[in-house]
C-alpha cells in the first residue's frame, strides 16, 4: 500500500476506536479528485462491561446491565457478550474541495454511545479543513437505560436513551498542527424515573438525579509532523454534562496520547485517555457529591497485506476503559477484543 493511502486508513480508521467522540488523529485529508469514496467495516467484538446505569443496546442483542442488583451499595456484577461490528463512512467529493459525508462514530465507550453523523467539510488552500455536522443517536440501535437504576430485589424496566445535536471541527488550524473541535448533544430518556420507585424521596430530591439535559464538549489537539514512522498527537477536552439533575451534572476534563507506528506491514495505534469529573450536587440517595476518575487504553493493529489489494485492511483491537467513583453504586468498566476487514473505496 502507497504511504499516502495507509496513512489516510490509519487517520480515519482510529477514530472509530475512540473513548470519546473526539477523532484521534485529525479528519482525513479530501481527496483531489471529485466522486464517492469511504469505507465499511465489519467484524467480530467480544465485550466484558460492568455498569448499572446502562442496560444494552436495542436491536442489537446487547444486554450490558443485569435486570436485578441486590444492593445500592456495591460495584456492579460484569457481564460478558459477543456481538457483530459495523462501522460506515461514505463521502462525497466536489471539485469545489466540498464534501458530504455519513458516518458513524463511538461518543462514550463506557455509556455503549454510538452517533450517526451526517455532515459538510470544506478544504482550503492551506490544507485546512472546516467540518460541521449534524449528531444523533442512530435511530435502529438506540441506548437502553434503566428507567429507575436504583431499584433493587426486581427487575428493572428498560427505556431508550437518545441523543441529537451538532459538532464543529476546524482541523490544521492555518495548515498547523493545531484543531479544534466544539460538540453539543441533548439527551433524553423516554421514561425517566430514578429514585421515584422503591425509595420514597420527595419529587424535588428525585429531580436531582434527573439524566436529561444538554452534554457539552470542547476539545482542543494538536498533531506533531511525523517523525520517522511514528506519529503523536495530545488531545484536550473539557465536557460540561448540563444535565436537569444536580446531582448528575458536572464537569469532566481529560487528556489523551496518541501514538501511532507505521510500519512496512502492520500499523499500531496506541492511545491513552484519562480523566476527571466532579459533581454539581450531593447525591440525595448516598448523601454525598460524587467525583469520578477515568482511565482507557486502546491498542489498534492493522494488516496492511490483506488480499494483497490496497482497498482490504485487516484489524485487531483492544480496548479497556474504567471508571472509579467515590460512590461505588456508579463504577463501571468495559473491555472489548474485536476482529474486523475494513474495505476502502
Amino acid at each position: 500500500m502507497k504511504p499516502s493511502v495507509l496513512k489516510r486508513v490509519v487517520l480515519f480508521s482510529v477514530s472509530i476506536v475512540l473513548f470519546s467522540g473526539v477523532n484521534a488523529l485529525a479528519i482525513e485529508p479530501i481527496p483531489e479528485e471529485p466522486g464517492w469514496s469511504g469505507f465499511v467495516n465489519i467484524g467480530l467484538a467480544y465485550f466484558d462491561a460492568e455498569t448499572n446505569m446502562v442496560a444494552g443496546v436495542d436491536n442489537l442483542s446487547m444486554d450490558v446491565g443485569k435486570s436485578v442488583i441486590d444492593s445500592l451499595d456495591a460495584s456492579p456484577d460484569s457481564e460478558s457478550f459477543a456481538t457483530p461490528q459495523f462501522n460506515l463512512n461514505v463521502n462525497y467529493t466536489f471539485s469545489t474541495g466540498t464534501q458530504i459525508f455519513l458516518g458513524n462514530s463511538l461518543e462514550d465507550a463506557v455509556q455503549f454511545d454510538t452517533a450517526s453523523v451526517l455532515g459538510v467539510r470544506q478544504q482550503f488552500r492551506d490544507r485546512s479543513i472546516l467540518e460541521f455536522s449534524s449528531v444523533s443517536t442512530p435511530f435502529l440501535f438506540p441506548i437502553q437505560v434503566w428507567e429507575d437504576p436504583y431499584v433493587t430485589g426486581v427487575p428493572r424496566r428498560e427505556t431508550d436513551q437518545t441523543s441529537r445535536g451538532f459538532r464543529l471541527e476546524y482541523d490544521k488550524i492555518l495548515g498547523s498542527g493545531f484543531g479544534f473541535q466544539y460538540t453539543q448533544r441533548e439527551t433524553d430518556i423516554d421514561n425517566e424515573r430514578s429514585g421515584l420507585t422503591q425509595l420514597g424521596l420527595s419529587p424535588s430530591q428525585a429531580r436531582l438525579l434527573d439524566r436529561q439535559g444538554d452534554v457539552k464538549n470542547i476539545a482542543v489537539y494538536y498533531q506533531m509532523k511525523p517523525i520517522g514512522r511514528n506519529i503523536f498527537k495530545i488531545l484536550l477536552r473539557h465536557r460540561k454534562d448540563d444535565l436537569d439533575g444536580d446531582a448528575m451534572a458536572g464537569d469532566f476534563n481529560q487528556v489523551q496520547l496518541t501514538h501511532v507506528y507505521l510500519g512496512q506491514r502492520f500499523t499500531f495505534a496506541t492511545n491513552l485517555y484519562a480523566g476527571q469529573k466532579d459533581f454539581d450536587a450531593s447525591n440525595p440517595i448516598f448523601s454525598k457529591t460524587r467525583d469520578d476518575d477515568v482511565y482507557g487504553v486502546g491498542l489498534v493493529v492493522y494488516d496492511k497485506g490483506l488480499f494483497n489489494s490496497e482497498s482490504w485492511v485487516g484489524q485487531a483491537t483492544l480496548l479497556w476503559y474504567e471508571q472509579d467513583s467515590n460512590i461505588d453504586f456508579y463504577d463501571a468498566r468495559s473491555s472489548m477484543v474485536s476482529l474486523g476487514v475494513q474495505y476502502r473505496f
